[in-house]
């Protein structure tokens, strides 16, 4: 049966609808459809949920994992105290910094240009005798200092010290000759060039507009902090106003804790895996939600087959499975949004329809039954 305008009105209003049922009824006239039709509704479909949906490539985290601005600049001046403004850059010099302001890790590593991840590695080049990894120099550097300095903090800060000296030294990860025509180094910069000497000019004289915008143009402002926190974006830009709904509406759930830890543990709890991001209500769930920002095709195809993964078992388990999804990266895959709206029934929404998710039946029926504890 051909694909009647009616049914083209319903499929087109579905990503906006206030009921469930008008949601589900879109989905199941997509699925009946065979041949040219239904790639007609599926379109048709995908058009609709994409109208909700909206970028946040222009959002960049901010809070307590994220050193404000002011912050980095007083960390920077304890650097380029114990440098004598980079005059006297030493193994010495560095550990006397770090050892007083931990957070002076920041400025040194935005000097040589490397991630947490990228340092460990470098660091484990000059010196693997200590266990020195992303997530240890990311605690570091965010931690306060400590009253007393153990000696195995001791060892990491003169390893970190040591490997940026071999770093500024070019002493370690060399451009292969064979690639020279290709590639070049990080420290191949402005600031960088003629190791410690260009840094103490430039932090002597400033820096030229123009190696600002190019640095911009070449790495991408706020480029680090988009990759090194972009689990907590997805958490505040979805999650949080997500239970802030829930709180607000009264209604139990689990939330599972962040990454891939707090989604086994919920595995592990509930006996449905993969762990969804909430379960309502928190015992006894008849629902489960999953969130996803997406900004790029390939996240979101990821994304989507985990969406879909996690409907199937919701619905071996007689759970109703729904969605919160957002950003760019979906409509550059309509064809992975629409297996996820249909994966949930329709039951797919955004932070422009969040509060349509309370017309799902039953998540209505669990509205005002949250403890009052």
């Amino acid at each position: 049966m051909s694909l009647s305008s009616e049914e083209r009105v319903v499929i087109a209003a579905a990503g906006d609808a206030p009921l469930q049922t008008a949601r589900g009824q879109a989905v199941a006239i997509v699925l009946a459809k065979q041949g040219t039709d239904a790639e007609t509704a599926r379109a048709l479909l995908a058009e609709s949920y994409l109208a909700t949906t909206q970028p946040s490539f222009h959002l960049i985290p901010r809070g307590d994992a994220m050193a404000p601005e002011a912050a980095f600049a007083a960390a920077y001046e304890v650097l380029a105290e114990e440098t004598a403004q980079f005059m006297d850059v030493s193994r010495e010099t560095i550990v006397r910094a770090l050892a007083r302001e931990p957070s002076a890790l920041a400025p040194l590593r935005m000097i040589a240009g490397f991630t947490h991840n990228e340092l460990a590695v470098a660091v484990r080049l000059v010196d693997p005798t200590p266990n020195v990894t992303g997530g240890r120099l990311k605690t570091f550097e965010r931690k306060a200092r400590p009253s007393t300095v153990t000696p195995a903090r001791r060892t990491m800060i003169e390893a970190i010290a040591a490997t940026i000296i071999a770093l500024m030294e070019r002493s370690i990860l060399h451009v292969p000759d064979a690639s020279a025509e290709v590639f070049h180094s990080k420290l191949d910069k402005r600031d960088t060039e003629d190791g410690w000497e260009s840094v103490a000019r430039d932090a002597s004289e400033g820096v030229p507009y123009w190696a600002l915008l190019y640095q911009r143009y070449v790495g991408g402002v706020w480029r680090q902090v988009q990759d090194a926190y972009s689990e907590a974006k997805g958490d505040a830009l979805l999650e949080r106003p997500l239970a802030a709904l829930l709180d607000r509406e009264g209604i139990p759930y689990h939330h599972s804790s962040t990454g891939a830890s707090g989604a086994t543990e919920t595995a592990q709890r509930f006996g449905i895996n993969p762990g969804p991001d909430f379960l309502l209500p928190d015992t006894s769930p008849t629902v489960v939600l999953e969130s996803k920002i997406g900004e790029d095709g390939g996240t979101v195809r990821d994304k989507a087959a985990r969406i879909r993964s996690l409907a199937q078992a919701a619905n071996q388990r007689g759970l109703i499975p729904c969605a919160v999804i957002d950003g760019k990266g979906w409509r550059e895959r309509p064809a992975a949004l629409v297996d996820v709206v249909i994966a949930t029934g329709g039951r797919t929404f955004t932070l422009n329809t969040l509060e349509q998710l309370l017309g799902v039946p039953e998540i209505a029926a669990l509205r005002g039954t949250a403890s009052s504890d």
